[in-house]
């Protein structure tokens, strides 16, 4: 008993040492995840380079918190660089500015994350400054000599410089924001002057003219018209412009079609041209109603369609005078007139064996026997699950008796639920808002076995759910199983069409394999594309390799027919 009261008197008093010891030395906490300088401790020890951008640092108040831990991205002029702006403001020295002034030039040059150049691309930085503007950045070349730009005001001359608490780019020249809103630039440009009183005339011109002070803050892209435009589409006066588009002769309502034309020309956000490229369509501030947009070369064109077999010609942004800042947002110039189209749904007869990718392969396009694979991350308008998996065109030909698909092409999508396609998104042609009816057009398969019109065979069974912008349809559709005969009537009620043109099909069994399955009925709210996907279900077998998708059909609910016309192997429509 003595010997255990001994061994506790021992521990404890070699406890209350252990505690004295940590109470008599200073415990070293560390803050930094990094020994790098930090990116004000960074600035001062290169003084041959950033000393006068320093000082500016030390005067915003803001060389505190970037001694601190933290994430930032800067772009710091070199001394060169602030001695070239004192000339342009006129100030003796970086001891003119006011804290103020040293705050609003710290934070546009000041990011509140870490951004690398790899990340920069051509268009608008990913994070808006600390000032409240976005910054931009480009490529130019000089002298076979590639450069970063940055608001196409400075280049950067060195990047990457790494701190404890974020990056540093080093730029040639100082970063001036914007001082004026889309609505003073508007107003300030003679070759802008009708477009600028339809914008007074409608109130959107307060709009633009009002920097925000909403969290996050409110932005507007402005495709403003020129009077050259305008007078193009013979509009040579604002008079002229109300005449024809005032349907109400109150441009302050927003049923009155001048009010409808300025707000469809209205991004409600911060576009670049790169980011107008880089996407298919965007919203506008006339509800419901989208343009679009696409990239051909270098030129960024709006509203360049094919309509019901008919291409509709775009309208240029002008790059030379398009993506300016502003305090409100974005301007860029449009070189023609546009406005909403009436327009009324008809039917979409989908092939979605012709896209942009294949048809540049003259090789491969509707050639009969061709095949290729295509890529995960290839083509634009389809994504699928597994980088691994790949999507196969193949090209039947006109006279194909066991594959008589339309214009003799098809998409081999094999779905399954193991190490095959477990989704598939495709982004349909452009649709005008309605109500439509939706027609899956495949050629039936099986893994073995025999075909069925009733239910797919032991081993071979592909159930798949259609969602239609993320909504399911009422019904799936299955690869593995073929239309039932009957009359267009009968069929009609089971769900099922004969959608291929039988009098190019020798083969009667190949024809049946030809089903047209309805999966739903589904409201497009607006005339946009929009996206179809297919998700295989957990019934499905491990996989059938030859899933074999030939066209969707989007039809008109009150369309008089939804089983004509049918499609030839040629690409004729034929009704009967």
């Amino acid at each position: 008993m003595k010997k255990n009261v001994n061994r506790i008197l021992v521990i404890t008093v070699s406890m209350i040492c252990l505690t004295y010891a940590i109470g008599c030395h200073k415990v070293k906490i560390v803050n930094e995840t990094t020994s790098d300088l930090n990116i004000y401790p960074y600035l001062q020890s290169n003084p041959s380079q950033f000393s006068e951008w320093a000082k500016i640092v030390d005067k915003s108040g803001y060389a505190g918190f970037l001694t601190a831990y933290g994430s930032y991205t800067m772009f710091a002029p070199t001394n060169d660089a602030v001695h070239l702006y004192l000339m342009e403001v006129n100030k003796p020295s970086v001891d003119a500015f006011s804290q103020a002034e040293a705050k609003d030039i710290v934070t546009f040059h000041l990011i509140q994350d870490t951004l690398p150049t790899n990340v920069f691309k051509d268009g608008k930085l990913p994070t808006v400054t600390m000032y409240g503007q976005y910054l931009i950045s480009g490529v130019t070349n000089t002298g076979g000599v590639s450069s970063i730009t940055i608001n196409r005001q400075a280049l950067i001359v060195q990047g990457n410089i790494r701190t404890g608490n974020g990056l540093i780019h080093a730029l040639d020249h100082v970063l001036k924001p914007a001082t004026k809103s889309s609505a003073q630039l508007i107003s300030d440009n003679p070759a802008l002057s009708i477009f600028k009183q339809a914008l007074v005339a409608t109130g959107y011109y307060d709009s633009l003219n009002t920097v925000s002070t909403a969290t996050p803050k409110r932005w507007f892209t402005v495709l403003a018209e020129t009077n050259q435009a305008l007078a193009d589409s013979g509009f040579t006066s604002y008079n002229a412009l109300f005449a024809r588009l005032s349907n109400t002769g109150n441009p302050l309502n927003p049923l009155d079609s001048l009010h409808i034309y300025v707000a469809y020309h209205i991004i409600p956000d911060a576009r670049y041209l790169a980011d107008i490229a880089s996407a298919n369509s965007h919203f506008t501030l006339q509800p419901l109603e989208v343009l679009s947009s696409k990239l051909d070369g270098e030129t960024v064109l709006i509203n360049d369609l094919d309509f019901n077999g008919v291409h509709e010609q775009g309208i240029e942004l002008a790059r030379s005078s398009s993506d300016v800042s502003t305090t409100t947002g974005v301007l860029h110039i449009a070189t023609g007139h546009f406005r909403p189209k009436v327009r009324v749904p008809f039917p979409v007869y989908w092939d979605v064996a012709d896209f942009p990718e294949v048809r540049k392969l003259p090789a491969i396009f509707r050639k009969p026997g061709a095949t290729l694979d295509f890529a995960y991350g290839t083509l634009k308008d389809f994504n699928w699950d597994n980088p691994a998996n790949v999507m196969t065109y193949s090209g039947d030909g006109p006279a194909s008796s066991n594959f008589p698909t339309y214009y003799g092409d098809h998409l081999t999508v094999p779905m399954g639920t193991t190490s095959r396609h477990h989704w598939i998104e495709f982004r349909t042609p452009l649709l005008v808002k309605g109500r439509y009816n939706i027609w899956i057009c495949y050629r039936a398969s099986k893994g073995s076995g025999t075909l069925t019109s009733s239910t797919p065979i032991s081993g071979s069974n592909c159930p798949v759910q259609v969602s239609f912008d993320g909504v399911p349809t009422s019904r799936q559709f299955n690869f593995c199983i073929q239309r039932p005969l009957g009359t267009d009537g009968e069929l009609l009620a089971l769900g099922w069409k004969k959608y291929a043109d039988s009098s190019r099909i020798p083969n009667s069994t190949a024809f049946q394999y030809m089903s047209g399955k309805f999966v739903g009925t589904v409201d497009v709210s607006t005339t946009d594309r929009h996206m179809v996907r297919f998700d295989v279900q957990p019934a499905a077998s491990t996989g059938n390799p030859n899933n074999y998708l030939d066209m969707i059909h989007f039809i008109p609910v009150d369309w008089p027919s939804q089983y004509l016309p049918r499609m030839g192997t040629n690409g004729a429509f034929v009704n009967f």
